[in-house]
This record gives C-alpha cells, sequence and structure tokens, in this order.
C-alpha cells in the first residue's frame, strides 16, 4: 500500500498488524515522505521526497531468539537489489555492510534497516522490517557516519522500480534463509564485511569498546577483538570505521 505521506511506515505497519489482524506475510507500506521516520537507537530518519521508505511484514520464526537475523537478510536483499538496478554503463558501485544491517556505498550510508517485532490481536509473532533508501542526496541524518546516495554513484531510478526489485530479492532470501539456515545469509553479508582486522569502536550502553573487526559470529553478533580479549556483541552501534568500507 502506497501513501503521499506517513508519520513513519514502521509505525503505520504496526498499527495494521496489532488492530486490524488478519495479515499475511509481505504486506508493504511504503510512503513518498515520513514525517516522523526513525532509525536505529532512536535517531531521526529524515525523509524528503524522492527516496524509498518502506516497511515489510515477514513472519516471525518460531524460535524468536534468531528473530533479529532478518536484519542481516534484509540487509544482503538490499545489496542485491542495488546490484540489480540500472547503472547507465557505469561499475557497480562499491558496496559494504556496517553491523548489524545498514548497507553503504563508496563509504557513505545509503540505506537504514530497523526490524521491530510486534503481534497481531490473535497473538502471532511479526517482525516489522524498515526500510530506507536514499536514492538522492539528503542533509546528514546520521552524524556518526557519512551519508551517500545512489544518484552519486550514477543510478537514476524510482522508488517504485526499486520497491518491484526488493520485494523480488527479500523474498528470495528469506526462502534461502528458512530452508538454509543462517550459515548462507552470513556468508554473503560478511562478502561485503569490513576485512578481518579492521579497526573499529562500538558504542555499548556500558561504553564503547575498541578494537578489530574479528568477524561475525553463527548467530549474527559481531566479534571485536579488544585489548581485554574478543567481544562478542550482540545489539550496540558501530560508531565509526575506515579503509576498505
Amino acid at each position: 500500500m502506497g501513501f503521499d505521506s506517513l508519520d513513519s511506515t514502521n509505525a503505520a505497519l504496526r498499527r495494521i498488524v496489532e488492530t486490524e489482524g488478519d495479515v499475511a506475510e509481505g504486506l508493504m507500506i511504503w510512503a513518498k515522505t515520513q514525517t516522523a521516520g526513525r532509525g536505529r537507537l532512536g535517531r531521526i530518519w529524515k525523509s524528503p521526497e524522492g527516496n524509498v521508505y518502506a516497511s515489510i511484514l515477514v513472519q516471525a520464526p518460531e524460535d524468536q531468539a534468531t528473530a533479529p537475523q532478518v536484519g542481516f537478510v534484509a540487509a544482503v536483499a538490499v545489496v542485491d537489489t542495488i546490484l540489480e538496478l540500472p547503472r547507465h554503463n557505469a561499475p557497480p558501485p562499491p558496496l559494504s555492510h556496517k553491523w548489524p544491517n545498514d548497507v553503504l556505498a563508496g563509504g557513505g550510508k545509503v540505506c537504514g534497516i530497523l526490524p521491530e517485532m510486534t503481534s497481531s490481536l490473535e497473538g502471532a509473532a511479526w517482525i516489522v522490517v524498515g526500510i530506507g533508501i536514499n536514492l538522492r542526496s539528503v542533509e546528514v541524518q546520521d552524524e556518526a557516519y557519512p551519508i551517500g546516495s545512489l544518484a552519486s554513484h550514477n543510478i537514476d531510478t524510482t522508488p517504485e522500480h526499486v520497491l518491484t526489485v526488493l520485494c523480488r530479492a527479500f523474498s528470495a532470501r528469506l526462502i534461502d534463509w528458512r530452508q538454509n539456515g543462517f550459515a548462507s545469509v552470513r556468508e554473503s553479508w560478511l562478502e561485503k564485511a569490513p576485512s578481518v582486522g579492521f579497526e573499529m569502536s562500538v558504542g555499548l550502553p556500558s561504553g564503547p569498546v575498541r578494537g578489530n573487526f574479528a568477524g561475525l559470529d553463527t548467530d549474527g553478533a559481531l566479534l571485536v577483538d579488544s585489548p581485554l580479549g574478543r567481544k562478542r556483541i550482540l545489539a550496540g552501534d558501530v560508531l565509526f570505521s575506515g579503509g576498505d568500507t
């Protein structure tokens, strides 16, 4: 369902799930602009017209401990989508993942993903997966990271076309995840991850953890080699990194 304007596509889809019931996986809400778009950790996601603002409904797995893996599924589907978009004979942009589920192009953030758990009137568990993709340049909305756009990498398309490609890619990645587990998603994510040993800092409630990227654990946890040993991080905010990302 498309709208000219919404407060937030995630909020709108959650309202449908929580108040109307009788929903099905794949239900998508998208808007030309948002008045109260949100990113991770409560950040404002500025939403001028011309970019992608969408939320897709995914049935939560029986083992809800694996639900966060859906964010990685969405991230690799976004990479699949961007690589399929027309580039006017230009080479594909240098894409990379920023843990847990942002997508960068040339070091600038072009996509943010916000998965949120909810439940229907009948008590069924769902995941609302919010996806914002910058097709056009926007004002800085995440001071911890440079913001990019697909247009700056010679990709000229429309939100409607991107959503068509994205739905197909996300569906294929979901099927793969459910049939084969997280291993194949993890492998695809790592193909666009920073190099092992890459310096990074991760913001935690207890304070930042500084160290070197050591990979992704089998459940999606971030592994960081710090001066105090290897840290396994389930939730946090990568504050900065550089080099080949």
